[in-house]
């Protein structure tokens, strides 16, 4: 799967960043290169010559901060972040998770409104995140499998967003995350037959930590003790993806982030 977008919108390594609009282009239709020559259909032929491939940085084994110094990064995004509106699907549930983490008691939201039909869900994997039981993360993830509507739904969009944090936090602290992958496996296996193919598509890439340009930064940045205000302008880049897809990845990532433990005073 692939899709062709202009210049100057988030890479992905699915995704063609073009000068031009390529013509006709319709979904579904079939692509193969030959010759150095992606064609797209009967109709679309693009030279690859002058392509240069895009690769996210990455943090590794002993690149990374101090987790006390991301947990203050953290903290201060959390500050930092816009109100969600109720446009902003998941994401709505951002101040929810704040307040599981910080101890508080939870918001609560209107019965017929998407967070509330998730309410139960998104709070057991939020806990289950800070006590780092990835089991748990994955038996409550089933619950939000095609939740909502759209391409990719709100639902797989969180989760995604969830094992994306997790993947790097394992992958940058070795010692510290350590926990069996089998579930995230057996759980990203489940949902190919729970939702469309497009969106198992970029859950499964989420988890094996393949997402939108804007993600990675803002994961990297708090890996890395970025300044406030690098995370937020990569923030607000991740927030224009979609309809709801840059708040609901928000707020997976922001849960997955809770797998440093610890990282919130109770009071």
């Amino acid at each position: 799967m692939l899709w062709v977008a202009l210049e100057g919108l988030p890479a992905h390594r699915r995704c063609l960043l073009a000068s031009f609009q390529p013509g006709p282009l319709k979904a579904g239709q079939s692509f193969f290169i030959r010759n150095n020559c992606l064609r797209i259909g009967q109709d679309v032929a693009i030279a690859l010559d002058q392509a240069r491939e895009w690769e996210p940085s990455a943090v590794g084994p002993g690149q990374a901060e101090p987790l006390p110094m991301v947990n203050t990064c953290l903290q201060e995004l959390f500050a930092a972040l816009p109100v969600p509106g109720k446009d902003a699907g998941l994401g709505q549930a951002i101040p929810m998770i704040l307040a599981i983490a910080s101890g508080r008691d939870m918001t609560t939201f209107l019965p017929d409104s998407l967070v509330a039909r998730a309410f139960g869900s998104l709070g057991e994997m939020a806990r289950a995140s800070i006590s780092q039981d990835m089991a748990q993360v994955a038996r409550k993830g089933r619950e939000l499998v095609g939740l909502g509507p759209g391409l990719t739904p709100s639902g797989d969009d969180f989760l995604g967003g969830l094992l994306f944090a997790a993947h790097f936090l394992k992958t940058a602290y070795p010692e510290s995350f350590c926990w069996e992958q089998e579930a995230v496996t057996d759980l990203v296996e489940w949902a190919q037959t729970q939702t469309n193919p497009l969106s198992h598509a970029i859950l499964s890439d989420l988890a094996l930590g393949h997402g939108p340009e804007p993600l990675h930064d803002v994961v990297n940045s708090l890996l890395t003790g970025q300044d406030l205000e690098c995370v937020r302008e990569a923030v607000t880049r991740l927030l224009g993806i979609g309809h709801t897809s840059g708040w609901d990845m928000l707020a997976g990532m922001l849960t997955g982030m809770l797998l440093v433990t610890g990282i919130f005073p109770r009071t």
